[in-house]
């Protein structure tokens, strides 16, 4: 599976890490992982780093993801070139759902929002 899921009690949050070919399984996954850590721990602060994917799942999948997302997890995704616009059209659709979530390019800018 090209994705790590952390939990940083120093940092107060979780970290998803992804790289390479992504698909919507791989994201399901660490979607899983993270909310165990969020009901085991209480942390509610997610930074995804997913400035190495080249590939991520398609439209329709990542509607779908977004819209599932938790209310409750507040989601920085740090994007890098090859996949900024896929992924990208998460923050549109949680951003229509109401959810914590936003796309960011920076991993600092990303850690200040969290941090808000």
């Amino acid at each position: 599976m090209p994705e790590e899921v952390s939990y940083e009690p120093h940092n107060g949050l979780m970290r998803v890490r992804a790289w390479g070919v992504d698909p919507i399984a791989d994201w399901m996954a660490s979607k899983k992982k993270v909310i165990q850590l969020f009901e085991a721990h209480g942390v509610s602060h997610l930074l995804v780093d997913a400035q190495q994917l080249t590939t991520a799942p398609s439209v329709s999948d990542i509607f779908d993801f977004g819209q599932d997302w938790p209310d409750a997890i507040k989601t920085a995704v740090v994007v890098g070139e090859n996949t900024s616009e896929d992924v990208a059209f998460i923050e549109t659709v949680a951003i229509n759902r109401y959810k914590q979530m936003r796309i960011f390019y920076e991993e600092d800018d990303a850690l200040l929002w969290l941090r808000e």
